[in-house]
């Protein structure tokens, strides 16, 4: 009798054989952590990738886009990913891409990889005014940058977006106030005030549209769990923990999270950007595992569709790898 597959042995053989597609799709020139997170778009859903689709659809947005662009071969990729997860790859699309692209440049928000994340969130609005989402947007990144203006910069473009689509009645610099509030009790929970804290503080605001410190708590003893379990919290997966700390709804994480990241960790290709890369591919995995679990009170209780908390973790990730992995092009 043929042993049935563990959980942990499905996902990684699926995550390695979704890599290889990617890898060998002619897709050139390509960071393999992007390729390792265009994988993991397919594997969360249970899905193979169509590495031919793939090519054509990074074709296209290269002739649609021209060479005049802020898009390099990592972020073009990228974005290929995520259209073709979302079954969403066709002409139109892709010119709606860049249509929303253009309407965030012309509220100033500058021309760089994030600000090509963010419109991609933007179709993920149905049905709704995207220009006034924009000009929304753009007034609170500003009220974001007074609480700090050195650390909000271009990445913030994907949070602010989303930040926009919450209730009309909260005033910019109300939003901000909440993401501020979470920024200050994150910090103090020893969160390092970086990028990594404000998207997670962004997310927070996002999860429940005001200050709820049962929340913090909630993330406070997920932080504790980890920290038994000799796992130290880095920058890269500040943000799924807080989708995680709200889907888990104060329950414990099961011995198959551990398990998933003792098996990515010891997976060939993964290895090499050590346990910190692998364990944020873990994590993200499980959360988008466990999101089905959630109770009705939960999804009712969400300002946002848990779909687009995903979506945004998986943009941002993808994002914040492709400016590190051109910035260490660049200074090599």
């Amino acid at each position: 009798m043929e042993k049935e597959q563990s959980y942990v042995d499905g996902l990684t053989q699926l995550l390695s054989e979704n890599y290889e597609l990617v890898r060998k799709s002619k897709v050139n020139f390509v960071d393999k952590r992007i390729r390792f997170l265009i994988a993991r778009l397919f594997t969360g859903k249970n899905e193979v990738v169509d590495a031919k689709r793939f090519f054509e659809l990074n074709g296209l947005i290269k002739s649609e886009l021209g060479f005049f662009t802020a898009l390099n071969g990592n972020v073009r990729a990228s974005l290929s990913g995520l259209l073709l997860a979302d079954e969403t790859e066709d002409t139109a699309v892709v010119k709606q891409l860049i249509k929303y692209y253009q309407e965030l440049i012309d509220v100033k928000f500058s021309r760089s990889e994030f600000t090509y994340f963010a419109a991609y969130l933007l179709l993920k609005q149905k049905n709704e005014d995207v220009q006034e989402i924009a000009k929304r947007a753009k007034e609170i990144h500003r009220c974001l940058k007074k609480f700090h203006p050195f650390l909000t910069g271009p990445e913030d473009a994907t949070s602010s977006v989303m930040l926009a689509t919450l209730d009309a009645k909260l005033s910019p610099q109300e939003i901000a106030d909440i993401v501020e509030f979470y920024f200050q009790e994150f910090a103090d929970l020893d969160f390092h005030k970086n990028n990594g804290l404000q998207a997670l503080a962004a997310t927070s605001a996002l999860l429940y549209g005001k200050k709820d410190r049962t929340f913090v708590a909630r993330v406070r003893s997920l932080l504790n769990e980890l920290d038994k379990n000799d796992m130290k919290v880095k920058e890269l997966y500040y943000n799924t923990i807080g989708i995680l700390a709200y889907v888990l709804d104060g329950k414990k994480l099961d011995s198959r999270f551990f398990e998933l990241v003792a098996g990515l960790s010891e997976l060939p290709g993964l290895k090499f950007f050590g346990k910190t890369f692998a364990t944020a591919l873990a994590m993200s995995l499980y959360t988008e595992e466990i999101t089905g679990q959630m109770n009705q009170e939960q999804v009712e209780n969400l300002m946002v569709s848990v779909h687009v908390l995903i979506a945004m973790e998986q943009a941002s990730a993808v994002a914040a790898t492709a400016a590190a992995s051109a910035a260490a092009a660049s200074s090599s």
